[in-house]
């Protein structure tokens, strides 16, 4: 036993006294043993959050997935209000007050009363009552059945048709992880994407191994690393390739195994932590930190933020396609680079969007615009009013044609003058299918008006007739 006034023997180890917090107050005085009760749990504090999604190789949470609707009921709870009881096909941890949609609701399900019994025949109110936007009032402990309220009905249902329905959650953009934030999976989780039958990627996170956030925008993206920026080899990111995140791969393939894992984030307060809310001193007086209270002043910064963000959308940039209707006025030259050589493949001439390059109203722009034609307004043509060009390499900025009755039509003798006068000059019709980019020397937007008024734009895609080519100048 500890002797008043005397203190302990250090060589006992605390010993005399039996209880630990008996021991800590009469060294450090009553309730110090609660006060390192909560600084221990601080050191083990945790939060969780579910798979959102994968997007360009990361992990996001600002965008709306869809999740599988197992079940759907609604039961009267007062005078026009029912609550409504969503079943997922998999779990999702959402905060009360969340949105989620309920869409494609069709065909019936059968009244019931107050306590769930079955009372009529079927009916087909519930495509009313599930269709729509929702709060989220109520969610169970495995995190697959949500339940919302909805108001003007009094109509209690249960086995609802749920074929072809769906649940949308929301996607939230004010969602932070920060770089060299530790996170586990509470499972074994498997990520691959697959190229045909090739995998690109082939990673298993393994249940409980630490890994590190890096490349987080601090609002809505962020990828993995196996070891923190602070480490002395620094991050080893988890690459992800996910179809836009590599444009040498098309028609990639990405499957989450379990997709309902969560990612557990901790969060200790240490030292540093608290060393933070203290005020550094002021050396320059000209310096302030500012007016209003942390809220107006977190609300600022998320407002600059946001406006930064759209400003950002609208900037041209070489990391991501920018869509825009603006005049663009350039002088020099513009230069277009395909890495990849995907503008070799076959399916360029009609899938646009799977190279490199620009696309002006959906037709790839441009090679050169030297301008070489000339309107045949003397009529020496056999044609009148036509455009003629005696240039060899030629582009066109585009042709139009708005005579629906008449049609374009592209007329020349050929080299030797024994092919078709079908053909253009310099040029020789090849057979149809489908011709690889490379093998065009030639193309000529073309504008055309059908029968109803309407203004379509095509590519007239050309080959270089080889063939009797002594007399080319």
């Amino acid at each position: 036993m500890v002797k008043p006034n005397q203190g302990y023997r250090k060589d006992l180890n605390l010993a005399e006294t039996p209880s630990d917090r008996t021991a800590l107050a009469s060294l450090g005085g009553a309730g110090i043993a609660d006060d390192i009760d909560r600084l221990v749990n601080n050191l083990r504090n945790t939060s969780n959050i579910s798979f959102h999604t994968l997007k360009d190789g990361f992990f996001n949470f600002s965008e709306d997935i869809t999740v599988g609707i197992t079940s759907l009921r609604c039961i009267v709870t007062s005078p026009q209000i029912v609550n409504i009881t969503a079943h997922l096909d998999r779990s999702y941890k959402l905060r009360i007050g969340d949105l989620f949609k309920i869409e494609n609701v069709t065909g019936t399900g059968k009244f019931t009363d107050g306590e769930g019994n079955l009372t009529g025949t079927d009916t087909s109110e519930g495509v009313n009552i599930f269709n729509g936007e929702f709060t989220l009032i109520s969610i169970n402990d495995d995190e697959n059945q949500f339940e919302a309220q909805r108001t003007g009905f009094s109509t209690s249902i249960r086995d609802q048709n749920v074929s072809g329905s769906s649940l949308l959650i929301r996607g939230d953009d004010v969602f932070v992880y920060t770089n060299d934030d530790k996170i586990t999976f509470d499972r074994n989780v498997n990520i691959k994407v697959v190229d045909g039958t090739t995998n690109i990627t082939n990673y298993d996170f393994i249940q409980g191994t630490p890994y590190y956030v890096c490349d987080s925008d601090g609002e809505k993206n962020f990828r993995l690393s196996i070891r923190p920026s602070y480490d002395a080899l620094g991050i080893s990111t988890v690459v992800i390739k996910t179809g836009n995140s590599d444009s040498g791969y098309t028609g990639l393939t990405t499957t989450v195994t379990p997709n309902n894992f969560k990612m557990i984030r901790s969060e200790p307060v240490n030292q540093e932590n608290l060393i933070n809310f203290i005020a550094p001193d002021i050396i320059d007086d000209s310096f302030s930190y500012g007016s209003g209270t942390p809220k107006e002043k977190l609300d600022q910064i998320q407002t600059q933020s946001e406006v930064s963000n759209f400003f950002i959308e609208k900037k041209y940039k070489g990391t991501a396609n920018t869509t825009t209707s603006d005049y663009i006025k350039t002088e020099g030259i513009i230069e277009m680079k395909d890495p990849k050589e995907k503008m070799n493949a076959a399916s360029i001439v009609t899938d646009y969007n799977s190279g490199a390059g620009m696309f002006i109203e959906g037709t790839r722009a441009f090679s050169s615009d030297n301008n070489p034609w000339t309107d045949d307004d003397d009529n020496t043509n056999d044609v009148d009013d036509s455009l003629e060009t005696k240039a060899d390499e030629v582009s066109i900025g585009e042709l139009y044609f708005g005579d629906s009755s008449a049609g374009p039509v592209i007329t020349g003798a050929g080299f030797d003058g024994t092919h078709s006068t079908t053909e253009l000059t310099g040029a020789k019709a090849i057979s149809s299918g489908t011709i690889t980019p490379t093998d065009f020397t030639h193309k000529i937007p073309l504008r055309i008006e059908n029968a109803d008024g309407n203004v379509e734009t095509y590519s007239l895609l050309l080959v270089r007739n080889t063939e009797n080519t002594s007399t080319l100048p």
